[in-house]
């Protein structure tokens, strides 16, 4: 049996439910008026589009129920049948059917058992032998004017799908697709992402001024009103979000015809297809992909034969790939070809006038695959009804950078190309960290960032140096480059002499340190598109509003490292270099630190936590012992360490707000671990005292010269409730390793 994609049924069952509700309708005011109208237009072309969208997923009963009634509509509109309400029972009993069908496949996937052979062969036999029969034949003036006479024991025999036939839902059964979606127009979406916007700014400033005010209930109602604002956030952008593979699926019929056509063999390779990008992005990409995919074919991939000569096999490959990097959406198109003849770009470009002989003798490689993208240039060597022209490819840069993108090309003569899309959150919400430099306030995805790291001064001076002259910090055994931001603007600097902040960044391939003045704070932004005095101003992939009413401008930290000539060819060559540094690797380690109980202080990995949050605790909720919270599209079990560890809280826990350190075990299961107050985040090695002396701790440290109990989050949820724990894979024995 063929494998159906469980997204492609749910689409197929909501838009088939779609149309034939207004089928049904259009077949009742259709028999009101009884002449050949749009209605009859109408439900041709609904039924039509059932039909064809059977054939797709290979439902056959489904298809021949629709053929058969597509055919009858036929004779209809050529007016060999008159429209009476014999026709009207039969049309609306094969619109019962056709549900029927549609209620086996929503509850089994499968079309059911029922036979309809015999609906099938009544609606074909209509009109056989009955001469022309029109409708209006005083107007069409052919025919007798008389109407084909359907005995009623006919209609009464054919099938009939009952109240009983489709799986009714039952109080406690999901609804069934024909009421669990619904169609929303895309401007109506729109205008609702962009009053979230604006709710988000305001809630912003309403945080920032209540946490100048230090009015307890006001703080409690600023909280309640963040929780609800951001579980709204997250529900409209969800609404937006679409997988690429809304676009690629349909790829594999467009490189099959090209395939054919230009007659080379291609295999398609699709990674990361569930990479999800708003819908506005999906849209953009559309026609670009499209494009890139046929050129990868037509210019890139050769024929068999070439290919065999060359020692390749037959079937050439082609690969998509998609996947989230800090504030982009990167994808890839590639394909195994001839690659590209960087001198045959230049040698074309100059025959059409783009370059003169002394451009091209200074010209590089990026710069002459840049050409590419040139108005006129074409490398084919000859016109074809796939290229030769030289459009295409400089429409695909317009439309990518449309949306604020980029687009490279990397290619390897005998070996391939790829074309790299890069294209930035234009419209939306994200999380960022807010630094400030030279008095000024700028954010950074927090997709982007690995960690935070504090030095004081005298540590600064020993593991900051230079090589290559580049400045490098000397970070648990690893050479890590530096990136003073003020100095990159041209700031004064203006950082605090005692200390250093560092912000380690994710950049492509590789890390690099951001050192800023101060960091300010975490927060949720609206993304706002650079207005056009901006716009070749590539560091900033953005802007936004902060809740003190400031502007801050995003930071894009893959152009930033360039821009400051840190590339993934240095990181290569300062990772050859031998650190003498005489802490190990493994000796030191991010530690969250709160306290625990009035003179208890905890730590965990930072690794395992998540994210830290507040939450107003009328938010919470019990379900039978299990303290809940409705959480970013879950219900999230909380932890509270005052039952776990009995010490005297009472002068460190409000009754108004808890602080959350939300961890995760496996990636999957999230946890929330309330705790009296976060502390600190530190690096520095674990001095290790010895064993614990309790059941949820897996260690003691000394951490800033105090002891610090170092928490078993596996042993501490297993402590607070074990049926927790029930899915997530083994446990550890409670005291072990």
């Amino acid at each position: 049996m063929l494998e159906l994609d469980s997204d492609d049924i749910k689409a197929f069952l909501a838009e088939s439910y779609e149309n034939i509700n207004q089928i049904e309708t259009d077949i009742v005011d259709l028999e009101k008026t009884s002449t050949v109208s749009d209605k009859l237009v109408n439900i041709y072309r609904y039924l039509h589009t059932i039909k064809g969208n059977c054939g797709f997923l290979a439902f056959s009963k489904l298809e021949a129920v629709a053929h058969a009634g597509e055919s009858l509509l036929g004779k209809l509109r050529e007016g060999r049948l008159k429209i009476n309400a014999e026709i009207i029972t039969i049309l609306l009993q094969t619109i019962d059917n056709i549900r029927n069908i549609l209620s086996n496949i929503e509850a089994s996937n499968s079309e059911g058992e029922e036979d309809y052979s015999y609906l099938i062969q009544t609606i074909n036999n209509l009109g056989v032998g009955s001469g022309e029969l029109a409708i209006g034949s005083e107007e069409l003036g052919v025919g007798s004017g008389e109407s084909i006479e359907i005995k009623e024991e006919t209609i009464s025999a054919l099938p009939l799908s009952s109240p009983s036939s489709p799986p009714l839902p039952t109080p406690h059964s999901p609804l069934p697709t024909s009421q669990s979606s619904i169609r929303v127009d895309i401007e109506l979406l729109d205008k609702m992402m962009n009053l979230v916007g604006e709710l988000v700014l305001t809630r912003n400033q309403f945080l920032q001024f209540g946490s100048d005010l230090e009015d307890t209930k006001f703080n409690t109602i600023s909280q309640r009103l963040n929780l609800i604002s951001s579980e709204l956030q997250f529900g409209v952008m969800k609404t937006r979000m679409q997988p690429i593979n809304t676009i690629w699926q349909k790829l594999h019929r467009v490189v099959r015809d090209v395939a054919v056509v230009s007659g080379k063999q291609v295999q398609v390779e699709i990674i990361g297809g569930e990479t999800e990008l708003d819908r506005n992005i999906i849209e953009a990409i559309k026609d670009p992909t499209m494009h890139l995919v046929r050129n990868c074919i037509d210019h890139g991939i050769e024929t068999p034969e070439v290919r065999i000569s060359c020692g390749k096999p037959v079937q050439g490959k082609l690969r998509l790939r998609a996947f989230h990097e800090g504030s982009k959406v990167n994808i890839e198109i590639s394909d195994d070809g001839k690659g590209i003849e960087w001198d045959s770009i230049k040698r074309k470009a100059q025959e059409i006038g783009l370059i003169s002989s002394t451009q091209v003798k200074n010209l590089s490689k990026n710069e002459a695959f840049n050409l590419i993208f040139s108005s006129g240039l074409s490398t084919s060597s000859h016109v074809s009804n796939l290229s030769g022209r030289g459009v295409g490819m400089d429409v695909v840069k317009t439309n990518i950078e449309r949306v604020n993108g980029t687009i490279q090309i990397y290619s390897q003569p005998g070996e391939g190309t790829t074309f790299k899309i890069k294209i930035p959150l234009t419209l939306a919400i994200i999380p960022v960290l807010i630094i400030s430099s030279g008095k000024q306030f700028f954010t950074i995805p927090q997709a982007s960032i690995q960690e935070l790291v504090r030095l004081e001064s005298g540590v600064a001076i020993n593991n900051i140096e230079e090589l290559y002259d580049i400045p490098v910090l000397r970070l648990r055994g690893k050479i890590l480059p530096i990136v003073y931001l003020n100095k990159i603007f041209g700031f004064e600097e203006t950082q605090n002499a005692d200390t250093i902040y560092i912000v380690v960044i994710k950049a492509e391939d590789y890390h690099f340190g951001l050192v800023v003045d101060a960091i300010e704070d975490t927060q949720d932004i609206v993304v706002k598109p650079l207005g056009q005095q901006l716009k070749d101003m590539t560091v900033f992939s953005g802007a936004t509003i902060l809740g003190n009413g400031q502007v801050a401008l995003i930071i894009d930290a893959v152009i930033l490292a360039n821009l400051a000539g840190v590339t993934s060819q240095i990181q290569q060559r300062l990772s050859t270099v031998t650190s003498t540094t005489n802490i190990l690797e493994d000796d030191r380690q991010m530690i969250l630190l709160f306290q625990a109980g009035e003179n208890t202080r905890m730590g965990i990995p930072i690794s395992l936590a998540n994210r830290l949050e507040e939450f107003p605790y009328a938010a919470i909720e019990t379900i039978g012992n299990q303290k809940v919270i409705q959480y970013r599209g879950e219900v999230l079990s909380l932890i509270d360490l005052k039952t776990v560890f009995p010490d005297n809280w009472q002068n460190i826990v409000s009754r108004e707000i808890i602080q959350v350190v939300v961890v995760s075990l496996n990636q999957k299961h999230n946890f929330g671990i309330i705790v009296g107050k976060i502390l600190d985040i530190v690096e520095e090695p674990l001095k290790v005292l010895g064993t614990p002396t309790r059941l949820g701790i897996k260690t003691l440290a000394v951490i800033q010269n105090q002891i610090t109990e170092i928490l078993d989050i596996e042993n501490v949820i297993h402590i607070a409730n074990p049926y927790l724990l029930r899915g997530v894979g083994e446990i550890r024995e409670i005291g072990g390793d």
